[in-house]
């Protein structure tokens, strides 16, 4: 049971961004790997579940029984605990709607004559992997226009002290050099509590 039919691989997000791979690459169709599974496939969201009935309840079909159940729905950012964060940042998760975001980003910077300033909040892997997927692809639309890739700016907001706090130190300076040498300006022990038009804080 899943809202969408093509679901996205998370871990070939990065590579889909930097345009290494398609739109189709990165995407499973679920209708097609359950047949081949066996399993049945309901396009549906999942709003609850029976525990005593042992059924779990859609939004529009009948609910659906089952003797075991798993759960997976990933991970999502918790956009509500920053102010201003749901009308003006873009959160990476659920990745169909990124997606239309990032695709109007690109089609903005394309358009966007002069300097643009990025900022992508949370340093661990999955921000330090999108920052430099956006630079790298962002930069290549520029240069193709014949236009100045410095125009674009990046800043990398880490809540810790360090990036990618969850590797070990040799990671994190390889990754510290790669950011400097690509000009992505790192803040350090920032927590962003607000978000507005332009603006972090």
């Amino acid at each position: 049971i899943c809202t969408d039919t093509h679901t996205p691989y998370s871990g070939m997000l990065p590579g889909y961004i930097a345009g290494h791979y398609s739109y189709d690459q990165v995407h499973i169709d679920l209708r097609r790997l359950a047949g081949f599974a066996g399993a049945r496939y309901f396009r549906d969201e999942v709003v609850g579940l029976d525990r005593a009935q042992r059924k779990v309840l859609c939004r529009h079909r009948p609910p659906v029984a089952y003797d075991r159940v798993s759960i997976n729905i990933g991970s999502m950012p918790a956009v509500e605990g920053v102010e201003g964060a749901a009308e003006h940042a873009i959160p990476v998760k659920p990745i169909r709607r990124f997606n239309e975001r990032w695709l109007a980003l690109l089609e903005r910077v394309r358009r966007h004559a002069g300097r643009t300033t990025i900022a992508v909040v949370g340093a661990g892997a999955g921000g330090v992997e999108l920052t430099l997927a956006m630079q790298y692809r962002l930069r290549g639309e520029l240069r193709s226009l014949g236009r100045d890739p410095d125009e674009l700016r990046f800043h990398l907001f880490s809540a810790a002290r360090d990036i990618l706090p969850t590797h070990n130190a040799s990671v994190r300076r390889s990754f510290e050099r790669v950011l400097a040498a690509r000009g992505v300006v790192i803040h350090r022990a920032a927590e962003v509590c607000a978000v507005i038009s332009g603006q972090l804080s």
